[in-house]
């Protein structure tokens, strides 16, 4: 057999085990993608039925499923965005890495006998965990958005960065070493000399990246050739990661900047649609080339050692990561939820214990137990994530005051939207919110609907949201717009009435029961009204004149015309007549301006009001 049919036959194998196990894994309880490609990779990689001819071609070219993921991500998000995340990306982020590798380190030397250096490589190879895992878990769960998940994904931003430091410490206290071993000296100059080529690529793509992506990718455009659209795509990713690559960086890293920087362009929706058939293929790709790190074998003839390092490196590590985490502000739940998810090992150990390995720092007999324990807990990582919501819905559901707004909890908030009230609609907003990674934070006062959210882990608070005490706790001063949907008029027209006075540049978009209900909305200095019944019957129209065969061009129209010129109507009427128009709610109030809400039951948020 030729290298091109071994390798044909090696992605015929590769797609038909992820088209039988990934549907299987899916369907067991707390599963994932995630298994599935794992369990497939296992089958048939070098350790199983070794189908598998090209193992090492495999794993170079799933590699880029990290890349396209970070890519995806920083499409997702914003440089502003991402700014508000400095306290956990530093703070939270240094203090993780630092704490775990000192402790595993400290652990593998004294107690299991590990010379120095190994325990240097082992304790910092632990301390880093899956990018890819835990983000492809986070995303699949829809928490990318939540509390601990802002938290996690800070962690991994700076695990990446620090992999940099643990590759170029490697070399420097390898008894092979030219330098002799240790040396504080050589150490400072590589370090230093590694962060200036880390900072001028990183200013580089920055730089590059502002000047010329918007001009080139709208000439492209204004070409109208889709293919030249997205190879335009695949060569800015494949070239930000050459670049970070060649400055010692990870090549994820420079993926992830050029995303955030098209993410300011009007063309980030065209570029994350392209690219979503390649992510989602390496991304599996990848999963199954760690799976093929495992070896069955190797796992049933030491058993007991692989297990009970496993169970020490989740649960030491989960310790440590939640007891960090709270030092920072962040609540005891949401801590446990992030220490759990990273807890399991990374790819980057991979890297980090192989180089150990030529660099005679470790034997390799000690690696492989090692990779395969940090294979086992990146598989374990999707049912740790629902053990953490297991443990969030059961112990934040009676308790009121933990759910309560903490502004610690809120400070790391930045340009977020505040949704009040929880009820349907403001799911629905929360759900898309968090599937384009727009932070929010969310207020009710019905415990229930509260307790619902908080078991996902999403920031929904208990709280009155025209109070002004209970907006600046959720940051309404660094907010950039409300989202109103309370049931109660009076609860509604309070809301906005106190966000407009108090934080004047907060847009605020809110239902209607009514026209009349709307102006009044307005002048308390509501930004949008929307009258609640409108647009649903205009989606029920829309419908029936498709089932009637009309053009969709000409439905499109049809409605439109009739939502510009209903509403100019009903406005009309509504102060001419100064009667309610058929929105099922009576008329509220006068036209004159109006003054601060008073404290009657009408206009109170009580315990028993419905936000839907």
């Amino acid at each position: 057999m030729t290298d091109e049919e071994a390798s044909l036959f090696d992605m015929l194998w590769l797609l038909l085990a992820s088209v039988i196990f990934v549907p299987i894994f899916q369907k067991i309880p707390g599963g994932s993608p995630v298994l599935g490609y794992l369990a497939a990779g296992i089958l048939i990689g070098p350790y199983g039925l070794s189908i598998i001819r090209h193992v090492h071609g495999t794993k170079a070219i799933a590699e880029f499923g990290v890349v396209f993921l970070l890519f995806n991500i920083g499409l997702e998000l914003s440089v502003e965005r991402l700014s508000s995340m400095k306290k956990y990306v530093f703070g939270l982020g240094t203090a993780q890495v630092l704490v775990t590798a000192v402790v595993v380190g400290l652990v593998t030397h004294f107690i299991s006998g590990q010379p120095g250096p190994a325990a240097i490589v082992i304790g910092n190879g632990l301390a880093l965990s899956s990018t890819a895992v835990v983000l492809q878990v986070l995303q699949e769960r829809g928490e990318s958005t939540s509390r601990h998940g802002r938290a996690t994904f800070s962690v991994l931003l700076f695990q990446d960065l620090a992999v940099v430091v643990l590759l170029i410490l490697i070399p420097l206290i390898s008894p092979n070493s030219s330098k002799g071993g240790i040396g504080f000296q050589a150490i400072a100059e590589a370090l230093g000399l590694a962060a200036v080529k880390a900072l001028v690529a990183i200013a580089a793509i920055i730089a590059g990246g502002r000047l010329l992506l918007r001009p080139i990718y709208k000439q492209i455009a204004e070409n109208q050739n889709a293919e030249i659209f997205s190879a335009n795509t695949l060569l800015v990713i494949l070239g930000t990661s050459l670049l970070t690559a060649r400055a010692g960086l990870s090549m994820a890293l420079g993926a992830f900047l050029a995303g955030l920087l098209l993410a300011e362009t009007e063309f980030s929706l065209q570029v994350e649609s392209d690219i979503a058939p390649y992510r989602g293929l390496l991304l599996g790709l990848f999963f199954m080339t760690v799976g093929m790190s495992i070896d069955p074998k190797l796992l049933i003839s030491n058993f007991p050692v692989i297990m009970g390092t496993l169970g020490l490196l989740i649960g030491g590590k989960a310790l440590l990561v939640a007891l960090v985490g709270k030092l920072f502000g962040i609540s005891i739940i949401s801590a446990i939820r992030v220490g759990l998810l990273l807890a399991p090992g990374g790819e980057f150990a991979f890297v980090a214990f192989g180089e150990a390995v030529n660099q005679g720092i470790m034997s390799p007999q000690l690696s492989s137990l090692l990779f395969l324990v940090v294979g086992i807990s990146m598989a374990l990582t999707p049912w740790l994530a629902a053990g953490g919501q297991l443990i969030a819905s059961r112990f934040e559901q009676h308790d009121v005051r933990s759910l309560l707004p903490v502004e610690s909890e809120t400070d790391d908030l930045q340009d977020h939207i505040i949704i009040c009230g929880f009820g349907r609609v403001g799911q629905i907003i929360a759900q898309l919110l968090s599937e384009r990674l727009i932070p929010f934070v969310a207020l009710d006062v019905r415990s229930d609907r509260v307790a619902m959210g908080r078991a996902l882990d999403l920031p929904v608070y208990f709280g009155d949201a025209g109070s002004r005490e209970v907006l600046h706790k959720v940051g309404a001063e660094r907010a950039c717009a409300a989202a109103i949907t309370l049931d109660t008029p009076g609860a509604n027209y309070r809301t906005v009435w106190a966000l407009s006075k108090y934080f004047p540049n907060v847009k605020t978009f809110v239902r209607a029961h009514d026209v009349d209900h709307g102006l009044n909305l307005e002048k308390a200095g509501a930004t949008a009204v929307v009258p609640e019944t409108l647009e649903p019957s205009l989606q029920l129209a829309a419908a029936v004149l498709a089932q009637a065969k009309l053009p969709t061009s000409e439905i499109a129209a049809t409605i439109n015309e009739f939502r510009s010129r209903h509403l100019s109507e009903l406005t009309e009427l509504c102060e001419a007549s100064g009667s309610s128009l058929g929105y099922g709610f009576s008329r509220i109030a006068s036209k004159s301006k109006p003054q601060p809400p008073d404290s009657s039951d009408e206009n109170q948020i009580t315990e028993g009001t419905l936000a839907v």
